[in-house]
Parts: C-alpha cells; sequence; structure tokens
C-alpha cells in the first residue's frame, strides 16, 4: 500500500476515534447538568434532601460508569486499529446512538411519579435494552475488526476480555427485562450477575491453571523476577 494511502487511512481512523471520544465526553456530561441539587438551611434538612433525590444520584452513577465501562473497550479496540471500512463506521455510529441515548434513558428511571410495575417495567427494560445493544455492537464491532484485518496487532488476550465483558453485561442487562415485569427489583442483576459471571471465570481459569501445572522449563518466575535468596532464578 502506498504510504499516501496509508497516511489517509490512519487520519480517517484518527477522526473516527476523536469524534466518538467527543461524543462519549458530551454524554458522560449531559448525564449531570440536571442532578437535583440539595437544599435546606440545616444539616437534617440537607441530608434529607439527599436522601429524597438519591434515586437520581444512584441513576447517574449507574450510567456514568456503564458510558465510562463502553468508552474504554472502545478506546482499547481503536488503539490498535489502523483503517476503516464502511461496515465499521457503520457500526460505530449505532454505537454513538446508544451512548448519546444514556441521558435519555436515566431521566426514565427518575421520572417523578408512581408509576405501575408494567410502565415501571418499560422505563427500565428500555434502559436495560440500551445498554444490551450498546455491549452487543462492542461485540460485533470486535469481530469485525479482527475478522478484516483491520487491527493486526490486537494483543488476543486484550480481545478475549473485551469480548467477555461484553458477554457479561448482555447477560445482566438482558435477564432483567423479563423480570421487570414481574418485580421491580430486577435492576440489582445489573450489578450482580457481571461480577458473579467475571468472578466464576477467573476461579475457573485459575483452577485450571494449577490443574495443568506449570509447562516445559517453566521456573515459576516471571522475567526479571529473582530467586528465594534475591538471586535470578538458575
Amino acid at each position: 500500500m502506498p504510504d499516501a494511502e496509508v497516511e489517509a487511512e490512519s487520519r480517517a481512523t484518527d477522526r473516527l476515534t476523536l469524534f466518538s471520544d467527543a461524543v462519549v465526553a458530551i454524554a458522560i456530561t449531559l448525564l449531570a447538568i440536571d442532578l437535583p441539587v440539595p437544599e435546606g438551611g440545616t444539616v437534617p434538612l440537607f441530608w434529607e434532601s439527599v436522601r429524597h433525590n438519591g434515586g437520581h444520584y444512584a441513576a447517574f452513577l449507574i450510567s456514568f460508569f456503564a458510558i465510562a465501562a463502553a468508552w474504554r473497550d472502545h478506546h482499547d479496540i481503536f488503539k490498535y486499529v489502523r483503517r476503516v471500512d464502511s461496515r465499521l463506521r457503520t457500526l460505530n455510529t449505532f454505537w454513538l446512538l446508544m451512548i448519546v441515548l444514556n441521558p435519555f434513558a436515566t431521566k426514565l428511571l427518575t421520572a417523578p411519579g408512581h408509576p405501575d410495575l408494567q410502565t415501571h417495567a418499560l422505563r427500565f427494560g428500555f434502559y436495560a435494552l440500551l445498554q444490551v445493544l450498546e455491549s452487543a455492537t462492542v461485540f460485533v464491532m470486535l469481530a469485525h475488526i479482527l475478522s478484516h484485518g483491520l487491527a493486526p496487532r490486537t494483543p488476543r488476550t486484550m480481545a478475549i476480555d473485551i469480548a467477555r465483558q461484553s458477554f457479561n453485561l448482555i447477560l445482566g442487562f438482558g435477564l432483567s427485562i423479563p423480570l421487570f415485569f414481574v418485580t421491580t427489583n430486577a435492576w440489582i442483576l445489573w450489578i450482580v450477575v457481571p461480577l458473579v459471571v467475571s468472578r466464576w471465570r477467573h476461579a475457573h481459569r485459575r483452577r485450571r491453571n494449577l490443574e495443568a501445572g506449570p509447562g516445559p522449563g517453566d521456573t515459576g518466575y516471571r522475567d526479571g523476577d529473582t530467586g528465594p535468596e534475591g538471586s535470578a532464578p538458575g
């Protein structure tokens, strides 16, 4: 490939990444704009106001970390992308749509009133569906990038970690959607399922490594480590 074409591809990738970063930054900023300010002329009244608006603050934190986690995966993927094609641009645009809808979906979580179970399920289910689609888009983008050689130097372990993280989020948010039509507390799965699955995978991988034992010539030390007496293992 001519140098001029390589440079053009690099500029296109940088522009797409910078544009995506800017959209994510705006979405996170919009989350905080409508946060209620605690009121009260005394400390007890101040904390009472904080408790009264606790749902708004909790929704903000959930959405903040959801967008931050999505951006982290996007950043890790595109760090190794050397060129983009039309399919990747389309997928990235859809991913950005899910990101910019987060502030709106967060407002649905804290909308005033006392909705019945079905209305509550629609509000929270929409938010969960948004996170499912966002995580699924990250997974599809990663698969497309790797299968089409758009990021040839992507570390295998990083790709596996991002794929697993996407699966965990899809599972946690996805399972909550039907449960919201049964209970208003299905949002707990958003936190519990990804953590449990992640810990289970970690424990399973560690047990498998222990059962496999050290490989041939494995000293048990990493490069640069020293032996018990402070000398390099011989």
